[in-house]
């Protein structure tokens, strides 16, 4: 049985120019000192690989056992690190998914312009600053840090947010599953000021939990709450209230951004109103389960399930979130919303790995940016989703209350920084078709 043991006498790491070594070792599933099994190695390189590119911090990551000596190995690690300080030029849709933008008339009044400054890993420690700034259809401002960890055991991080954001455009109610919009470029429509705090801890290599205590400070014209006067309820015009949220997720993916193998599950709670002077009293809970499985060696299989309660049933408009918002639809509903407390959504996927290469560009001197990932993969897709609304007569709508499905065909490119695009072809049960065109990770 001792034969079957390996000692690693030292771990070897390079390319890691600006990240501490202690971030590194935190991902690793050995020490120094550590006896392994033969047959285990193979299996832990490759699980301490996917942590460590799941980290974001590196473009590249190689891992091999080295034998120096009878039983004994070192293990080398050879980095490619991310360029960690970058000003984005901002340029975005507003709409929900570029669907929507396109049927609404692809105007460049219904985008945002800007630029956001991101620093991924401040004096090496995986500490995040975000600046961002933000005209056109929506003025932002915000700012944000994060320190993932605090203490010397490496599994407490804190960090904070502040965001001031104005519309002079606005989506004020939702009728027949579509969302209404009014302007008035001489009036702000709606200030938003928000600040948080937030605990973080990691136990292990994949759970983390995330405790956080939010103030949030809305305000509206007396137009929107003429035309809408459950947007924040009794024709309200403003709204103030602390939320303390607690999320939990496990994740076990190969690649965060566009995941083949693994399983990752989620938790989220959420009390809106924490005194009795808060404008709002409401309660959230939801969560989702994906696993994501190779078929054979280039089929991949893929299943996210995912549900949400929340209570009062009757809610203000501006807190009422069912389907259709921030990537949670049935494909083949892109144009729609589907208004609610509660909802159901089941996604399937079946993708074939056309191509997984790389092209290098020699005449770019910047480590960077010199290589260029590219991944192929077209798939298809069915989608199930079931929204329960107390008021979907008022907002005549179609698809509350029923059974919705969706699917379709599309092909995916995976390319720099984890960039995915997408190209689908998606049809309902209502019969209707579309091309779809999306910019994302993966759901």
């Amino acid at each position: 049985m001792a034969d079957s043991l390996l000692v690693i006498k030292q771990i070897n790491i390079s390319g890691n120019q600006k990240t501490k070594v202690s971030i590194i070792l935190r991902e690793l599933d050995f020490v120094a000192g550590d006896s392994i099994k033969k047959d285990d190695i193979d299996k832990k390189l490759e699980l301490t690989r996917r942590k460590l590119i799941n980290t974001n911090l590196f473009i590249s990551v190689e891992l091999k056992s080295v034998h120096v000596a009878e039983n004994q190995i070192n293990i080398d690690i050879k980095l490619l690190e991310q360029w960690y300080a970058l000003g984005y030029p901002i340029f975005q849709i507003v709409d929900r998914n570029y669907a929507e933008w396109w049927q609404r008339g692809a105007s460049l009044s219904r985008t945002t312009y800007g630029i956001d400054f991101i620093h991924a890993n401040f004096r090496g420690r995986a500490e995040k600053i975000n600046i961002r700034a933000e005209s056109g259809f929506t003025q932002r401002v915000e700012l944000g840090y994060r320190i993932p960890y605090i203490d010397k055991a490496q599994k407490t991080g804190v960090g904070f947010s502040l965001s001031y954001i104005t519309n002079k455009n606005l989506a004020f109610k939702s009728l027949n599953d579509t969302l209404f919009y009014f302007k008035n470029y001489e009036q702000v429509l709606r200030k938003r000021f928000s600040g948080a705090i937030y605990l973080r801890k990691r136990y292990g290599f994949y759970d983390n939990h995330f405790l956080e205590l939010r103030y949030n400070n809305n305000v509206i014209a007396d137009t929107i709450s003429k035309l809408n006067p459950d947007y924040f309820l009794n024709a309200r015009t403003s709204q103030k209230y602390l939320q303390l949220s607690y999320y939990f997720n496990h994740d076990f993916r190969d690649n965060v951004a566009y995941p083949l193998r693994g399983k990752r599950y989620e938790f989220f709670i959420s009390k809106l109103g924490l005194t009795p002077n808060d404008d709002i009293n409401q309660l959230e809970i939801s969560g989702s389960y994906s696993i994501y499985k190779p078929l054979t060696k280039r089929f991949f299989y893929g299943l996210t399930l995912k549900g949400k309660v929340s209570f009062p049933e009757f809610q203000p408009f501006y807190n009422t979130r069912g389907l259709g918002y921030s990537g949670d639809l049935v494909r083949g509903y892109e144009l729609y919303v589907v208004d609610g407390s509660s909802y159901f959504l089941a996604r399937n996927n079946l993708k074939f790995q056309l191509l997984n290469s790389k092209i290098k560009l020699n005449f770019l001197k910047i480590k960077q940016f010199n290589t260029i990932p590219i991944g192929i993969y077209p798939n298809i897709f069915m989608d199930y989703g079931y929204v329960q609304s107390s008021y979907a007569n008022e907002n005549k709508s179609k698809l509350a209350n029923r059974s919705i499905y969706g699917g379709g065909f599309g092909l995916d490119f995976v390319t720099y920084y984890n960039m995915v695009i997408r190209f689908s072809y998606v049809l309902n049960d209502r019969k209707e078709r579309n091309f779809v065109f999306g910019i994302g990770r993966e759901f």
